[in-house]
């Protein structure tokens, strides 16, 4: 098989088409009739075999549009309204309709950057930033909206729906179906939203965002716009959260040969439930080849509706093969969280390396 990355496979038939996606909306907020337009690509499923858990590629169809940091008129009537007085308030002015017309908006597939497709301009206070116009002497072009409609099924009602940026350059702002989701102001952490609970099952999602570049946080160019994957997100109610599992290891290594490693694991079991739930943490350790090397059961957890419980178990790999700058070997934790009866509720998987460091005073810093 060749060497495909991530993205290469998802845009192969191996990534499975898990939902419709419809065509742009109709018309706009003074329900003009904007043409008819093609349905867009359906979205992409990232395998993830035998888990129940779904991770949605968002990165096709979405709109873009240039706002203006200075001007409400050619910034689509942004903070122009009272949209915060009320819970599903049009915050972004007509965007969160479905029937909105975007057809003057332009067609773009993320990552993608604005700031790379403005012209140059000859001020020095540009030149760590490429000379483009982004700031506040040029509020045409530091502000983008972007805008995407999706689909959820009814059957998915039963389920917990997140939405996941990995990288949004800067000061995001973020609803679905006019519902104020949050903001993000980094350009570089990535940030979630669980939308469960103003998601629409079985008809059209419209999800907006409206990115704010004026301000920058390094010295060097940093573009601006959604520069990197959207994901949506189904699970189990009773589930690993975002980030939810970390593994560390203690390996006593001696000229590059390692004994025994001991894994250390730590697991965060979310309950998005009405009930308090009972569930087992099994965690399964595979090398770099894919081959089962250990595992770990644990006890029956009650965690409370609303709440998260935390489960460590430990580990011991044999003779484990070590990460190293030269050879960057990787394996895996598969973590299934299993119900009392035996069911499959929640399976991810984690990749992490085995390598000892340390420092001494005299002679720097040592790996392996």
């Amino acid at each position: 098989m060749p060497n495909w990355t991530r993205r290469d496979l998802l845009r192969t038939g191996l990534g499975i088409a898990a939902a419709t996606v419809l065509p742009p909306p109709l018309a706009n907020a003074l329900e003009r009739t904007a043409p008819a337009a093609e349905p867009p690509p359906p979205l992409e499923l990232l395998p993830a075999a035998a888990s129940p858990r779904q991770r949605l590629l968002l990165d096709a169809d979405w709109k873009f549009h240039l706002g203006d940091a200075d001007d409400p008129a050619h910034d689509f009537g942004f903070g122009s309204n009272d949209a915060f007085a009320k819970v599903g308030g049009d915050l972004f002015p007509g965007m969160s309709r479905r029937k909105f017309d975007d057809a003057d908006w332009r067609s773009v597939t993320l990552p993608h950057d604005w700031a790379v497709e403005l012209p140059f301009v000859d001020e020095t206070r540009l030149l760590g930033h490429g000379y483009k116009p982004l700031g506040r002497e040029h509020p045409a072009t530091s502000i983008g909206w972007y805008r995407r409609t999706f689909d959820l099924s009814a059957d998915d009602a039963n389920r917990r729906i997140s939405l996941e940026f990995d990288g949004v350059y800067r000061n995001a702002m973020v609803t679905l179906n006019g519902h104020y989701l949050g903001r993000n102001l980094s350009g570089y952490a990535p940030f979630a939203f669980d939308v469960s609970t103003v998601a629409n099952f079985g008809a059209p999602n419209v999800l907006v965002v409206r990115v704010d570049a004026t301000e920058n946080e390094g010295w060097f160019y940093e573009g601006a716009g959604i520069y990197r994957h959207v994901w949506l997100v189904k699970t189990h109610p009773m589930h690993v959260p975002q980030w939810g599992v970390f593994v560390r290891s203690e390996v006593p290594a001696r000229n590059g040969k390692a004994a025994n490693a001991a894994l250390i694991i730590a697991t965060e079991i979310a309950n998005d439930s009405a009930a308090s739930a009972e569930c087992r943490v099994i965690s399964e350790i595979r090398d770099p080849s894919g081959h089962v090397v250990a595992n770990a059961h644990s006890a029956s957890t009650s965690v409370e509706p609303g709440a998260q419980a935390s489960v460590e178990q430990r580990a011991t790999v044999a003779a484990p093969a070590l990460w190293s700058l030269e050879a960057p070997r990787l394996y895996t934790l598969v973590t299934s969280i299993i119900s009392n009866s035996g069911a499959l509720l929640d399976r991810c998987e984690s990749p992490f390396g085995i390598r000892d460091i340390r420092f001494d005073p005299n002679e720097g810093f040592f790996l392996n």
